[in-house]
């Protein structure tokens, strides 16, 4: 039942061009990304989101939400 009504409301915002913000992995962009904090990591080096704690979202190039994110200052 969850599924189904994620997969409806996924469904009618990409029918008005609503589209998640991709930010794991990425290099850290304010203008897309939030800090929430910076983080020791093995994975992703100095500067690279390695934690989203909330998913952002864009209309075309216009962002309704930036992503909630955890940005990686290399191995600790």
């Amino acid at each position: 039942g969850t599924e189904m009504i994620y997969s409806q409301l996924t469904s009618l915002l990409a029918k008005h061009g609503i589209t998640p913000i991709d930010a794991l992995g990425k290099p850290f962009d304010p203008q897309f990304h939030e800090a929430m904090m910076q983080m020791t990591s093995d994975e992703y080096p100095d500067g690279v989101v390695a934690l989203e704690m909330g998913k952002g979202y864009q209309q075309g190039n216009r962002v309704l939400r930036h992503s909630k994110v955890g940005v990686s200052k290399g191995k600790g």
